[in-house]
This record gives C-alpha cells, structure tokens and sequence, in this order.
C-alpha cells in the first residue's frame, strides 16, 4: 500500500484526470481524488475537506486555470497546486508561478509529475513545520510577557506591603507594648507578613 494521498483534480476530461491518478499511484501513492470542472464543485470541494494536492489544467471550458487557483487560494487551501496543461506556454506558466502556483507540467509528458509531487509535498510540510514552530514561539512569548507582567505586578504589590509593614512597626513602637492602639499595629504588621 502506498502514501495516502487527498488530491483535488480540476479538469474537464474525466480520461485526463484518472491518467494522472494512475500516473500517482504507479509513483508509490494512494491516491484518493476528486475531479471538478466548475467554479460551483471547485468551491464546494474546497470548503469539503482538506486537500494534499491541487493538479489544474490550465485551459478549460468554463473557466481557467488562474481563476482556479485563486478560488483555492481564496479558501484557503494551502496545498501544493500544480498545472499541468497542453497549452501552457513559458510565459504564462511563470505568471502563473508568481500567482502562487508551486509548478506546471507538460500534458503527455507527465515523467515529471512524480518527482514535482513529492518536493512540493515535501515542502509543504517543511512551511507546515515552520508555521507550527512559529506559533510555538508567539506563545511562548506570550508567557514571557504574562511572566514579566506578574513579576512587575508581584514587585509593586511586595513595595507597597513593605510599607505597610513599616508604617505598621513604627505605630506599634510608638503606640507602646499593651495598649489598644498598639494592638491594632500588631496585628497589621501580621496581617501583612
């Protein structure tokens, strides 16, 4: 059995979108997919489940490519998204790169596929790593924050308690051993240690 695999195909050819499954699967993974061809299924699809892969055509009768790759990066779907088209030029598969797209491929020549799988994936994982790390350290600054709030705190309230100690210390000195007043010194000074 290979890797598991979740893989959003938005292509207009149901032939074109199994061959690329069967290309997934003899590279060694297990390839769950599901085929759109609309702007409705791509943005049902999206918001359905959590994607590992996104493979596009680039040409396709009710809308192209880049639209589609906007619609997936405007759900939020992070995946790997790969084009792969008949009629994609150098020009056009770079704009699409900068849009945000990871890689294109050459439809019919598809011995490219594998290996652009599985560094997309790889690096997929590696920003998912960093991300993760990255919210490990906010939190922790959080706490060094929260830390240094209640140290602050702790110090301010322990100043103003000293005080309180030696106001008290000094009513009960003067106040005198036994008397009322001196009492109530006492009893601060306790109540404050």
């Amino acid at each position: 059995m290979g890797l598991p695999i979740r893989v959003l195909i938005i292509e207009d050819s149901e032939d074109a979108a199994m061959l690329i499954a069967c290309e997934l699967k003899s590279g060694g993974y297990d390839v769950e997919y599901q085929r759109v061809d609309s702007l409705g299924a791509l943005s049902c699809a999206c918001d359905s489940r959590e994607w590992d892969l996104v493979i596009s055509d680039y040409s396709m009768p009710n809308f192209s490519g880049t639209h589609a790759l906007k619609v997936v990066r405007s759900r939020h779907v992070e995946a790997p998204f790969i084009f792969i088209s008949a009629t994609i030029d150098e020009e056009t598969a770079v704009t699409a790169i900068r849009s945000g797209a990871q890689d294109y491929l050459v439809k019919g020549k598809l011995q490219r596929l594998i290996p652009a799988v599985r560094r997309e994936l790889r690096e997929s994982e590696q920003r998912k790593e960093r991300d993760r790390l990255q919210k490990h350290v906010q939190q922790l600054q959080k706490f060094e924050a929260i830390g240094r709030l209640s140290g602050g705190i702790a110090h301010d309230f322990n100043n103003m308690i000293g005080a309180i100690q030696g106001w008290a210390e000094l009513g009960y000195e003067e106040a005198g051993p036994g008397s009322k007043l001196g009492e109530r010194f006492r009893k601060i000074r306790e109540q404050s240690h």
